[in-house]
């Protein structure tokens, strides 16, 4: 099912806003309304009942109403909706119906007291709810009168009644046409995401380094536009290093292949002796282990990039580690006359994958004794830095010069190509330090390059947490 668009979407939302806030609105309009004219209508049986208490008041003792006065009683008091009904305390009309014995009517105020909206009250009659008031009158004389006023409608009521349709028409008239201002105004203010569109789709592979134009994006676009151009800047570093990657790594395949093919075309050239041909094979042999190493270690890298490798960790006693790391490194470091030792911290327990510790270990060794001369020193050391648990491997080589700290862990990036002859080096492709740096990824810490004031140069693998005892 295709998404409703935003533009639909956003005034959809608007129309049931503003439905929502026009009836509101009128409905309070409404209710008010109809309370005051309510208010008026009992207030005017109030005066009605009034001015009937003091017209009988006037009237003559014993007399007997005047025609002239009920008339003027019935034509006046009974207009609009209002139904005047005066008897006698036992009942007998005097004027208009009389009251049915089984009527319920409230009491009527007395005379002494002059009657108030409060004693207007609703009664349920035969006809639907009406308003009544009740009120005592001296007829003349001393007689009492019961004076009863019914309002069955109103022509406020009426006005009202008629008043609510026109407001529900102006409500639904006012939704509508709100709705419609709203989605043409949704469809304008969406213009400027087809700008950003139209930017965005002018950005190619070729044309990696054009960037949105933040300061002419609106307020609302700025965040999206400036996560957009650092995801840019992300893919264009990620394609410059895939583009040096690549270049770097035919570059490293073409010196053992081109060896292999001069070698190969001066054996052809003449005839050789078996011994020759021996050589030639021995010589082959070590460009294509050369060859393997470097494939191999391309491969772990990129599957390390995406994260296709499987790190099973699991608890270490460290010490033991790095004990086994000097112990197979031990005659080599003889040989070359190095001394290689272990630092006198307590052997912590680290969680890592114990293979991909060893070969991160494995490599910065050999590393260390590659560029460290006869009488130097490596010394393998563990500590405790603010929770992390760091391991370090130092020696006190020729260094490394402050220009190439920073890329020392890139791949295929020698510090000094010059030196790497004839030495253990020369086999080196430049991702020994890129794999160790992928290891510690791997395992969420990192490696860094740390030369100490006594002018060794440390290799220190940061891990997150120890590992529980």
């Amino acid at each position: 099912m295709r998404p409703i668009s935003i533009s639909l979407r956003l005034g959809m939302l608007f129309a049931a806003i503003a439905a929502t806030v026009f009836l509101a609105v009128g409905a309070y309009l409404h209710q008010t309304l109809s309370h005051q004219m309510g208010q008026r209508d009992d207030n005017d049986l109030v005066n009605k009942a009034l001015l009937v208490r003091q017209l009988l008041r006037t009237l003559p003792q014993g007399a007997p109403m005047p025609h002239e006065v009920e008339s003027v009683l019935r034509g006046v008091i009974g207009a609009d909706g209002v139904m005047l009904r005066v008897s006698t305390p036992d009942g007998r009309a005097v004027i208009g119906p009389a009251l049915a014995r089984d009527a319920a009517l409230p009491a009527p105020v007395p005379a002494g007291r002059e009657p108030r909206q409060a004693d207007v009250v609703s009664v349920d009659g035969p006809n639907g709810a009406k308003r009544v008031l009740g009120v005592l009158a001296g007829g003349g004389g001393g007689r009492m009168l019961r004076v009863t006023l019914e309002r069955m409608r109103s022509d406020r009521l009426a006005i009202l009644k008629r008043y609510a349709f026109d407001l529900l028409g102006a409500l639904a008239s006012g939704a509508v046409l709100a709705t419609l201002l709203a989605f043409v105004a949704v469809r304008r203010s969406l213009r400027a995401l087809d700008a950003v569109a139209l930017q965005a789709s002018q950005i190619s592979a070729q044309r990696l380094h054009t960037r949105l134009a933040v300061e002419a994006a609106p307020d609302e676009l700025r965040a999206f536009c400036l996560a957009f151009n650092a995801m840019l800047d992300r893919l264009e570093e990620g394609v410059q290093r895939l583009s040096g990657f690549a270049a770097d790594l035919a570059h490293d395949l073409r010196t053992p292949v081109n060896a292999l093919m001069m070698q190969t075309q001066v054996a052809l050239s003449r005839a050789r002796s078996d011994e020759e041909y021996q050589a030639l094979l021995a010589s082959n042999q070590e460009e294509y282990e050369r060859l393997a190493r470097m494939i191999e270690n391309t491969l772990f890298l990129a599957r390390a990039d995406s994260a296709q490798l499987a790190v099973r960790p699991e608890p270490l006693d460290v010490g033991a580690e790095l004990a086994h790391i000097r112990d197979y490194f031990e005659m080599l470091a003889e040989d070359k006359g190095v001394a290689l030792s272990l630092g006198e911290a307590p052997a912590p327990r680290l969680l890592a994958d114990p293979v991909l510790l060893r070969r991160a270990l494995n490599n910065l060794v050999s590393n260390a004794l590659a560029h460290t001369p006869a009488g130097g020193a490596i010394r393998l050391d563990v500590r405790d830095e603010d929770g992390w648990l760091a391991l370090s491997v130092a020696n006190s080589g020729d260094g490394i010069a402050p220009e190439h700290r920073d890329a020392v862990f890139e791949r295929y990036y020698r510090a000094d190509p010059a030196r790497a002859g004839g030495s253990a080096a020369a086999h080196s492709a430049g991702l020994g330090l890129a794999i160790v740096r992928a290891i510690m990824q791997l395992h969420g810490g990192s490696a860094r390059l740390d030369p100490s004031a006594e002018g060794q140069t440390v290799f220190t693998l940061r891990f997150p947490a120890r590992a529980k005892k």
